[in-house]
């Protein structure tokens, strides 16, 4: 499904769209992406709402593991530390006063603000609700969705007590004036909703529980250069594209026509790109001297958003294919299928086939453990 969006050229991990709709040919407004949208029309002013400052920084998350020596004394010793931790990690606000201060007490930090309710568990979905006939039924259905309200709400935790350097805010509803006056002032219209601040401007939200536990982690890798599952930091595999001398940079740090240098044209809030990031940098990872990747986010400067002039942009993402320094080829979508069949095409038409695939650590134990039972039975 493509999302379509009107007017003219766009003017401004941890493991991170809106609403979705059965159009194939939804149009809405920049940034609020369907999930079943593979790509958005570029048009129009992005909406930024905030006046204080802040931005991206790196930050390393370690996973917890629990031992399983660990007694019931100290299983709960842990966890009393791991809640004051998150206590201390997010910030409840209480009013629109403490929201902009947080803002601006962040400074140069990415901020994840979080608006729930311990009532209220919306989808943020605009098909229609599947009718109830029974009480009981509603009755289920409702527990249902505040359990996964509640399973996000551990993700997040979880994500602020690990990353130290991003600074989470939660407003949660409770009737009180002050706090539904900033829902208000927000536009914040479904809860639970997520939301992404750098610089004092609004980047990114999610509305809805659905896949949002998921768009966490997509987010922080998308603003925060956050390491996903593999444990590399997306900079260290995918270049960002800022200006007409750093694409160059990028297309002429890889002056082999074997390999494929495949750039990515985003949008700073638009959905499918932050979903089809992760797949990316995955790729990247994957297909070391067989591709290269970059991410050119259109709306980042006056230059880039020359550069979506110059290579007729009208859908994000795009990916530019080139080789030798030159466009071989493009294609649009956020699906990670289509995307590795379109590389693996540019390739094959070379004669050149994708490396094989590396072989994880869990495979070489099982592998070593095969190799020892043989010369065991030997």
């Amino acid at each position: 499904m493509n999302c379509l969006l009107r007017g003219r050229p766009v003017h401004p991990s941890c493991q991170c769209a809106a609403s979705a709709g059965p159009s194939s040919s939804a149009r809405v407004p920049l940034g609020f992406a369907t999930r079943r949208s593979r790509a958005t029309r570029i048009s129009g002013e992005a909406p930024f709402h905030g006046e204080a400052r802040g931005r991206l920084v790196r930050s390393a998350g370690a996973s917890r593991e629990v031992r399983r020596t660990e007694t019931v004394e100290e299983q709960m010793e842990r966890r009393l530390r791991e809640s004051e931790q998150v206590e201390s990690r997010v910030v409840s606000i209480d009013d629109e006063e403490e929201f902009v201060q947080q803002l601006e007490e962040a400074g140069k930090d990415l901020v994840v603000v979080e608006f729930q309710s311990e009532r209220v568990c919306e989808t943020g979905l605009f098909e229609p609700e599947p009718e109830l006939q029974w009480k009981l039924d509603a009755e289920k259905e409702a527990a249902a969705r505040m359990a996964r309200c509640a399973d996000v709400k551990h993700v997040i935790q979880r994500t602020a007590r690990e990353c130290t350097d991003v600074r989470f805010l939660s407003v949660e509803t409770d009737g009180s004036p002050d706090r539904e006056a900033l829902l208000q002032r927000l536009g914040v219209t479904v809860l639970p909703t997520l939301q992404f601040y750098r610089e004092g401007k609004l980047l990114w939200e999610h509305k809805g529980v659905a896949q949002m536990g998921a768009n966490v982690g997509e987010g922080l890798m998308y603003y925060g250069d956050r390491a996903g599952s593999g444990g590399v930091q997306p900079s260290t595999l995918v270049a960002e594209v800022t200006s007409r001398a750093s694409l160059d940079a990028f297309l002429n740090a890889n002056p082999d026509p074997k390999v494929l240098n495949v750039l990515q044209v985003a949008l700073t809030n638009a959905g499918p790109c932050i979903k089809v990031f992760p797949a990316v940098v995955a790729l990247a990872r994957s297909f070391q001297g067989y591709a290269s990747f970059a991410r050119l986010i259109g709306d980042t400067n006056g230059e880039t958003r020359e550069l979506l002039k110059d290579f007729n942009i009208v859908e994000v993402p795009t990916f530019l294919f080139f080789r030798g320094g030159k466009e071989v080829g493009r294609h649009v979508g956020s699906s990670r299928g289509d995307l590795i069949g379109q590389i693996l095409t540019q390739q094959a038409a070379q004669g050149l086939s994708p490396p094989p695939p590396p072989v994880t650590a869990r495979k070489s134990r099982s592998r070593a453990s095969m190799r020892d039972a043989k010369l065991r039975r030997g």
